[in-house]
């Protein structure tokens, strides 16, 4: 479709987009809006579903600043005891909790479901202050919940602990029933992918029914916090589904950086340590480039001296490599194998091949 260019469009384009950029940036106290506070969250409202007794079920909630200026939560409150703030557990709690201009910040809602059962409906507030204008607002979310009397699970929820990355972990998980004796587990969903669950019947009889589930942290987990939930269906109609919290830290056990080459001209060679620290002594089976199709390197520009006998927390392996004929800046990775450690490890060497007269002075 053909539009044509009128001085109309030229003028009104420029425009849209100053106006655009406007109200990105625009401060909180912006025109005296008293719901300025809702524009920092993505949710109207926390359902934590149905959950088993004895769960433990929370909810991360997500907090963005999308002001010029920084925020800070003053407050948070809840209108009954079934539910709380993690935030507000210290004593005394830590706020406010500052929120800087275009970052985000997680607060958390838990269910206290061994005080508490049946159908519970309360509300959650976060008290917000922009400071540079002495402007307030307050968000308000509804809360659902039921927390079944006929189902516990225990523990409450799968506690990975911190877990070095490349390893398993197991947790197992006990579902108990009181009610009909048919009742049944159908299928356990998993969100994260890098957690598996196997589902096992353990007894039924006189009314009562139980269950093992079996957590497995796979190797390939990333590093970082995993904060999620499996999702247990059950054949019951009226409350189809329990939801299990997963919780764990993953952690490097062998800790590898890149190494940075410098600029470097044609024939030079130049050695780069590069240092691999572990959290306790290990052997190096293998170190190896990973050939891309469209690097012009050869594998006989890099030499490494390798110790494969000796199992140490930290190694210092010297890596020479000598510039090609071919100028321009390089990227080569390199793949490590730790003996007794399924994953391996990968580093990248960078550098750049310039002519002799613009090489830089090392």
């Amino acid at each position: 479709m053909y539009f044509p260019s009128t001085s109309r469009l030229r003028l009104d384009l420029p425009t849209l987009v100053f106006g655009t950029v406007i109200c990105i940036l625009q401060s909180a106290a912006y025109g005296q809006d008293p719901y300025w506070g809702n524009k920092m969250f993505e949710i109207t409202d926390i359902k934590f579903g149905s959950v088993a007794k004895g769960a433990d079920s929370f909810v991360p909630v997500k907090v963005k600043n999308v002001y010029k200026e920084d925020i800070q939560i003053t407050n948070l409150t809840t209108g009954c005891g079934c539910v709380s703030w993690d935030e507000m557990k210290t004593n005394p709690p830590q706020l406010p909790l500052v929120i800087p201009s275009g970052q985000t910040r997680v607060i958390t809602l838990r269910l206290n479901t061994i005080q508490f059962d049946g159908e519970r409906k309360s509300n959650a507030k976060v008290m917000l202050l922009d400071p540079v204008h002495s402007s307030s607002a307050t968000v308000e979310f509804p809360v659902t919940a039921y927390i079944r009397r006929d189902v516990v699970i225990t523990p409450g929820a799968v506690h990975f602990g911190t877990v070095d990355q490349g390893t398993s972990v197991e947790r197992k998980v006990d579902v108990n029933y009181a009610g009909r004796d048919d009742w049944r587990l159908t299928q356990v969903k998993a969100t994260n992918p890098n957690v598996a669950v196997t589902l096992r019947e353990a007894g039924r009889g006189n009314g009562l029914v139980k269950y093992e589930l079996l957590f497995a942290l796979k190797p390939q987990a990333p590093l970082g916090v995993l904060r999620d939930q499996v999702i247990v269906m059950t054949d019951d109609v009226n409350n189809p589904q329990i939801s299990i919290m997963v919780e764990g830290t993953i952690e490097t056990d062998v800790a590898i950086t890149d190494i940075q080459f410098g600029t470097m001209t044609p024939g030079q060679s130049k050695p780069v340590n590069l240092i691999i620290r572990g959290k306790k002594p290990i052997k190096i089976d293998e170190l190896y480039r990973e050939k891309k199709e469209s690097s012009k390197i050869q594998d006989e520009s890099f030499k490494v001296k390798l110790d494969t006998v000796t199992a140490k927390p930290v190694h210092v392996l010297p890596i020479t490599f000598t510039a090609p004929d071919i100028t321009g800046a390089f990227e080569e990775e390199f793949i490590v194998k730790v003996a007794g450690r399924p994953q391996p490890l990968s580093f990248k060497a960078r550098g750049r091949v310039v002519e002799q007269a613009g090489a830089a002075k090392q």
